[in-house]
């Protein structure tokens, strides 16, 4: 497995970069008031629905559905994922409880565009768990594919646009997305990394070892 930058890791840095940039320059809750100035019934339809392939509900599906070409991969994905929900969920509970999202802030702002019938959390804003897993996930998907230039794109474009989904459905401010993506992405790296070779004897689908 190769570990020169691929399109889709220039791509990240890239919008780290830009995201870095944007959060010196901007307060969160200003940010967060001007992407809401950009919205239609059509993006609140589809923002609500893709949102839900950050979800770890669906990492475990790709985890499962993985095991019918390879386990190694399959144990790639299901030790990023152990890895990564337990750092999220450890810097929301433990070290930034009392982090607000963005709703907690502008539930009352009559000018702040609300979508209706739609459930909004108001604590545990910091970092996403959504962007944290999308980043792990295709990031991990993309070194599977790393020599496929169209699937770094593919995937570099999902994971930014599903993370997104989160700010613009202010279920969590632009910087929360920002260091999901960064931790999503470096575990997924390091654990592809590390875990490799050690792997490599299970690189077989499971059915065949079904079978034996």
């Amino acid at each position: 497995m190769i570990y020169n930058y691929t399109i889709y890791q220039i791509g990240i840095r890239i919008f780290w970069i830009f995201g870095f940039t944007i959060t010196f320059l901007f307060q969160r809750l200003e940010l967060h008031r001007l992407i809401n100035l950009y919205h239609t019934k059509v993006l609140d339809s589809i923002a609500k629905n893709i949102t839900h392939i950050g979800d770890g509900l669906f990492f475990i599906l790709i985890i499962v559905f993985s095991l019918l070409f390879s386990l190694k991969k399959s144990l790639l994905l299901f030790i990023t994922f152990i890895v990564t929900a337990g750092i999220t969920q450890f810097l929301k509970r433990g070290v930034f409880p009392n982090v607000m999202r963005p709703m907690h802030f502008f539930q009352n702002d009559v000018n702040f565009h609300k979508i209706e019938n739609f459930t909004y959390h108001f604590n545990n804003s910091f970092p996403s768990g959504h962007a944290t897993s999308c980043f792990a996930l295709f990031t991990l998907l993309a070194i599977f594919s790393s020599n496929n230039k169209l699937f770094q794109i593919i995937f570099l474009f999902s994971a930014l646009l599903i993370s997104f989904t989160r700010v613009y459905l202010s279920q969590h401010f632009f910087q929360d997305i920002l260091a999901g993506s960064i931790i999503g992405t470096f575990v997924a790296e390091y654990t592809s990394k590390y875990f490799n070779t050690i792997l490599n004897k299970w690189d077989y689908p499971i059915h065949k070892k079904i079978k034996k």
